[in-house]
């Protein structure tokens, strides 16, 4: 089985992941912390956010095809973000425009590119989708404190939750995988990682 996380930047997914994947004893799979992120990310000012999203994708990608290979031999593994696969179905939605925008160069490439992904890439077979209030978003955000978070289009951006939603019902109503939607609250990773574990565990039957 493959679990995986979407919601908006700022929601608390990957340190609950974290500690969803030490409850159930299973492989995650996570991106770099931002000490670790490539230049193409840390100048994305000069090189553009298409050439930042890409350096993102090539590390993503390689996750979803090492967590396929877990499933084939009978092993569920966790991501930690639904982003690649999904992008598809609001790369357009308002929200977005501190990552990415119609007014991009490389926007019908990007678009291009995720439909591609939206259709390829390994299915996933258990969708937990965070979502929080405003109010929590801001702390989170607070709390992590990254040089993006300040931008002021970033600020703006918690209106990207719907679509967000939205593309997480529609893409488990368009396939076989199960939804699990999980209201994070603003408390530590562990408590809200065992209140998701208590709910999903059934589906490992």
């Amino acid at each position: 089985m493959i679990i995986a996380a979407f919601g908006i930047p700022g929601s608390g997914k990957s340190t609950t992941t974290k500690e969803i994947g030490k409850i159930l004893d299973i492989k995650t799979f996570h991106e770099p912390e931002e000490s670790d992120w490539g230049e193409a990310v840390k100048m994305r000012k000069i090189c553009g956010n298409f050439n930042a999203i890409m350096w993102f994708r090539s590390i993503r990608v390689p996750h979803y095809y090492k967590a396929d290979e877990l499933r084939k031999i009978g092993k569920s593994s966790m991501l930690d973000s639904s982003y690649d696969k999904l992008f598809y179905l609001y790369h357009d939605k308002p929200g977005l425009e501190w990552l990415f925008s119609s007014k991009d160069i490389f926007y019908d490439e990007m678009v291009s590119i995720s439909k591609k992904d939206y259709l390829n890439l390994p299915e996933i077979d258990l969708l937990i989708l965070f979502k929080l209030s405003e109010d929590n978003w801001k702390r989170f955000i607070n709390d992590r404190n990254r040089n993006l978070d300040n931008e002021e289009e970033f600020k703006r951006s918690f209106i990207l939750q719907e679509a967000f939603i939205n593309a997480a019902r529609t893409y488990c109503k368009n396939t076989n995988c199960i939804l699990y939607e999980h209201s994070q609250s603003y408390t530590d990773s562990k408590t809200e990682a065992i209140k998701i574990v208590n709910d999903i565990k059934k589906y490992f039957n």
